[in-house]
């Protein structure tokens, strides 16, 4: 359905365009063919006041700007036929929606409303169809119920079809006419066929604790981040995606996991390479330290410790930009307790491959996802 584009919106028209020139990594980077980079950050917001926002970030000048984009907390971002889909949880309903924005002043364009409940991320297995997995029921002990993947038309921006899948569904890939579902409860994989949008497998993912992020590197293996617990440290699994069996695994040195329970991993498929986070000190047993995992080798390439701040802690989110080849990571103010303070402003920092900070800048309340739109002029 349209949206009436808010008065707020208006301001974004005089914002300029956040362009920056980078090197090309996997080739030439000539006037002709130069690639350019916005860095947008989703902030979640305050889950009572529903203020979530998205920061705009300039390399080019080192300027961010705050945009309120009438969201609810935001859990996910994604892009498909030059939208921007942002995916957020709604209190009222106890549900949420997935709304589209354009990418070059983010107006508001359709929205998804009829999810019943809070979605978690959005794939996109053909041009005009989505999949969104769904956050469980609780029963009386907070033990997850199984849940679903709601199939939604993007031409109708409606809900056609709910499939049951395992318990608190997160993250989804799709890969050879297939959608692999990291059901992070239960440590399996639901398989659904792209076509028919029916379960045909579920995975068992042996010794895999909370499954959640799940990416399609350039080999077409399924790379699933196991996150680990307090004691457990967390790997890498790699999926055939044809015969749906694990080929390989890198073994990480501690839990994964994003201090708010959003972005705890980012894959770069430029240069073939997966970011995991140890970021949650407070509930995780995190350690402050990110791992870059070779996905062509399939092999854990170094372990970075994100420089350590007396008024920061915690990361929430992490994203690589192949082009300028630099690491973005959102983390948290400190609260009088020590812990993250989720109620203010928190803080980017953008790290080279060496592990240095380059330079920061304030995000809204509680980043929660890093993402880039590219332009080739």
């Amino acid at each position: 359905m349209g949206l009436l584009r808010p008065a707020s919106w208006l301001a974004l028209v005089a914002l300029p365009t956040l362009l920056v020139t980078g090197c090309d990594l996997f080739g030439s980077n000539d006037n002709e063919n130069r690639v350019t980079t916005d860095v947008v950050i989703a902030n979640s917001g305050n889950f009572s006041a529903q203020d979530g926002s998205l920061t705009l970030y300039s390399p080019t000048d080192s300027t961010a700007a705050r945009n309120d984009i009438n969201v609810a907390f935001i859990n996910n971002l994604a892009l498909h036929n030059d939208r921007l889909f942002v995916v957020d949880n709604t209190q009222s309903d106890n549900a949420g929606r997935i709304t589209s924005f354009d990418t070059d002043q983010f107006g508001p364009i359709d929205q998804v409303l009829d999810l019943q409940r809070p979605p978690r991320r959005i794939a996109f297995p053909s041009e005009n169809k989505g999949y969104v997995p769904n956050l469980s029921r609780f029963d009386e002990n907070f033990v997850p119920d199984t849940s679903t993947v709601s199939v939604v038309d993007l031409e109708t921006n409606s809900v056609t079809k709910r499939v049951d899948v395992g318990r608190s569904p997160e993250g989804i890939a799709v890969a050879e006419g297939k959608a692999f579902v990291a059901n992070s409860a239960d440590g399996t994989l639901s398989v659904l066929d792209t076509e028919t949008d029916v379960v045909t497998s579920t995975l068992s993912l042996n010794d895999c604790p909370s499954p959640k992020s799940v990416f399609v590197d350039g080999e077409n293996e399924v790379a699933v981040v196991c996150q680990g617990g307090a004691e457990q440290s967390s790997e890498v699994l790699f999926l055939n995606s044809n015969e749906e069996e694990v080929e390989g695994r890198v073994e990480l040195g501690a839990p994964v996991g994003s201090a708010n329970g959003s972005q705890s991993a980012y894959y770069s498929e430029e240069a073939e390479e997966l970011y995991a986070i140890s970021g949650s000190q407070t509930y995780g047993g995190g350690t402050g330290e990110i791992f870059r995992v070779d996905t062509d080798a399939n092999t854990l390439d170094t372990t970075l410790d994100v420089p350590q701040s007396e008024s920061l802690t915690g990361i929430s989110a992490v994203g690589y930009d192949d082009v300028t080849q630099d690491l973005y990571v959102t983390r948290f103010p400190v609260d009088d307790s020590g812990g993250p303070l989720l109620t203010a402003d928190g803080t980017a920092l953008v790290i080279d491959r060496a592990g240095d900070v380059v330079t920061r800048f304030k995000t809204g309340n509680a980043p929660a996802h890093v993402l880039f739109l590219r332009e080739t002029q």
